[in-house]
């Protein structure tokens, strides 16, 4: 069970990175969002190869990981494969050694007991879950797996990040991971013991309506509308702390400057498929608009 939560985890942690913190800030409606539309993109500057940047959603639903032919041309055509973090197994012995506690305390400790309680409710009546199960992990953990429905738990080999990762590794290209795994969990362990807490307590209140919030960025995603997207992330902002908003302009904002930072060597070689999460791609602080402030034009082809 533990090791199945675990590869679910590295799916998951991707696909919590998607809200759009600086955007959610800048724009009252999707006309003042830049590149509002599209999930495939090229990305061509003068002396280089064209590239693509390919925005994903990490689950394995249906109309999610079976391609469009032009993003499937893309990526068979490509020379090389970037995405966020490369799912290997040093990425997952990564997680395996952060994500617990280990030094005596579990969340039953450090958790008042009515919201414990709740939480192990929860855990139970959606994933079968016993306390002994996750009350060891660590309270980023916990509301990260909270975020996917419980119908996508399980399914980490056939979420879309994975299969382009397996498929682009078969063909035994170059692979590149844009950040670590140590860098993505030291966003998330970043934040103090209390703010983790406040966000597992939040997610567990409004557990109903984050599944609804899912499936409604589904479609959005479907429809390859970045600005619905974006609208999603707008309603489930807070106006009563700024907790959420630091946290997601460390998971947001810093991540696509050190991303775009680090595909520039694939973009000058040219022809690379890199894959996102989609929610990096638009606004004024997206990967698309960082490009472009670098000189590369960016031209939607999906």
């Amino acid at each position: 069970m533990v090791t199945r939560l675990i590869k679910q985890f590295v799916i998951v942690v991707c696909f919590i990175s998607t809200p759009a913190l600086s955007i959610a800030q800048q724009v009252d409606n999707e006309e003042r969002i830049l590149h509002p539309k599209g999930l495939l993109w090229k990305i061509e500057k003068p002396g280089f190869s064209p590239s693509s940047v390919y925005g994903t959603m990490h689950v394995s639903h249906k109309d999610v990981i079976n391609l469009a032919e032009p993003v499937e041309r893309a990526f068979v055509n490509a020379e090389r494969f970037a995405m966020e973090v490369l799912l290997n197994f040093d990425a997952m012995g990564v997680i395996t050694r952060r994500s617990f506690f280990n030094d005596g305390r579990t969340l039953k400790t450090v958790m008042l007991p009515d919201d414990f309680k709740k939480l192990s409710q929860l855990m139970m009546s959606q994933f079968s879950m016993t306390e002994e199960v996750f009350e060891h992990m660590r309270p980023w953990m916990v509301f990260t797996l909270l975020m996917m429905p419980p119908e996508e738990m399980g399914k980490d080999s056939s979420a879309l990040d994975m299969i382009l990762y397996r498929r682009a590794a078969m063909r035994k290209i170059p692979l590149l991971g844009l950040e670590t795994a140590e860098e993505q969990l030291d966003v998330l362990e970043g934040q103090s013991l209390e703010d983790q807490i406040w966000m597992l307590n939040k997610t567990v209140k409004e557990y109903a309506e984050i599944n609804r919030q899912f499936d409604e960025m589904l479609k959005a995603y479907i429809d390859r509308d970045l600005a619905g997207l974006v609208r999603q992330q707008q309603q489930s902002m807070y106006d009563d702390t700024d907790i959420d908003d630091r946290f997601l302009e460390q998971l947001i904002d810093m991540r696509n400057v050190r991303m775009v930072e680090r595909m520039q060597d694939y973009l000058q070689k040219g022809n690379a498929f890199i894959a996102i999460g989609a929610l990096h791609l638009p606004g004024q602080k997206g990967v698309l608009h960082l490009l472009e402030q670098q000189g590369y034009s960016v031209t939607p082809l999906y």
